[in-house]
């Protein structure tokens, strides 16, 4: 059994909502942590605030797409 401690905390990053609840209605129950973020900008502050393990990126967002947000990860 996972404990909070160890479970993974994963970003989703769409900027449409039912995209963010359909993954995470997929990934909660396999014991992640969820995070969300509706576009780059807020995606990049919740990855600089750290504990993040793995981001889903939507490539097609207004303001700063996923393909920049990526190189700014990187």
């Amino acid at each position: 059994t996972m404990t909070i401690a160890n479970q993974p905390r994963i970003l989703v990053v769409d900027d449409e909502p039912a995209n963010r609840r359909l993954i995470k209605a997929i990934l909660a129950p396999e014991g992640a942590t969820l995070v969300a973020a509706a576009d780059g900008a807020e995606a990049l502050a919740v990855i600089a605030a750290g504990g993040i393990d793995l981001v889903l990126l939507d490539v097609m967002m207004p303001g700063i797409d996923g393909i920049e947000v990526c190189r700014r990860i990187r």
